[in-house]
């Protein structure tokens, strides 16, 4: 009858070898070609593979990161806009750290847990849990312009610029008046362009 060490041993040989700490974990690199104005990641399924996570969360979190659309065409993913490979490269670095690897030890053998209307990811190595935190972006307004193409405004010519346009003003939003060439005049202006805190106009009869 064999002993307890030798069948212990047997046992042990048996088992599947265990992935250590020190094992380095290794997210492909994104194989990323131009179609158009798309950008496909034709090894996408395999990318979402070695981070065990759902591609259509993947392709999600690529496509609010760009503010483009994404679509999955496995095992291609695909994000409607022109986008550089080294940019996929370092959002997917991002997705990692954020949805994969365990902040306690390092190691990527995690899974995402509902709670309530928590998201958790959740260490099988040493048990450790996190809530994962969504950034909250806030859109900034874009202050109004005080003109609108295709408008006519009743402006006064402030002053006459070097290239012979009226210089007038509409809440102190800077016009430029084709045809005004007097200053102190009242003219009736169509707007025709804006950028920025300027406006291009021509005079109307």
């Amino acid at each position: 009858m064999e002993s307890y060490q030798a069948l212990l041993a047997r046992a042990h040989e048996k088992l599947p070898p265990v992935r250590t700490g020190g094992e380095r974990f290794q997210v492909p690199e994104p194989d990323v070609m131009t179609d158009g104005k798309n950008t496909v990641i034709r090894n996408f399924q395999e990318i979402t593979g070695v981070l065990r996570r759902d591609p259509a969360h993947v392709i999600g979190f690529l496509a609010k990161e760009f503010g483009c659309p994404g679509v999955l065409d496995l095992p291609r993913g695909v994000l409607k806009s022109r986008l550089a490979k080294d940019q996929i490269a370092a959002r997917l670095r991002d997705y990692t750290v954020k949805y994969v690897i365990c902040s306690e030890c390092k190691r990527p053998d995690t899974h995402l847990q509902k709670e309530g209307r928590l998201t958790l990811l959740v260490c099988e190595a040493c048990g450790a849990q996190r809530p994962i935190t969504v950034r909250r972006t806030v859109e900034v307004e874009k202050p109004r312009t005080p003109v609108v193409v295709g408008e006519v405004y009743r402006l006064t010519i402030e002053d006459v610029g070097r290239r012979g346009d009226g210089v007038a003003k509409k809440e102190g939003f800077v016009v430029f008046v084709t045809g005004a060439t007097q200053r102190g005049a009242v003219v009736n202006a169509k707007i025709t362009k804006v950028l920025g805190n300027n406006a291009y106009a021509i005079v109307q009869p």
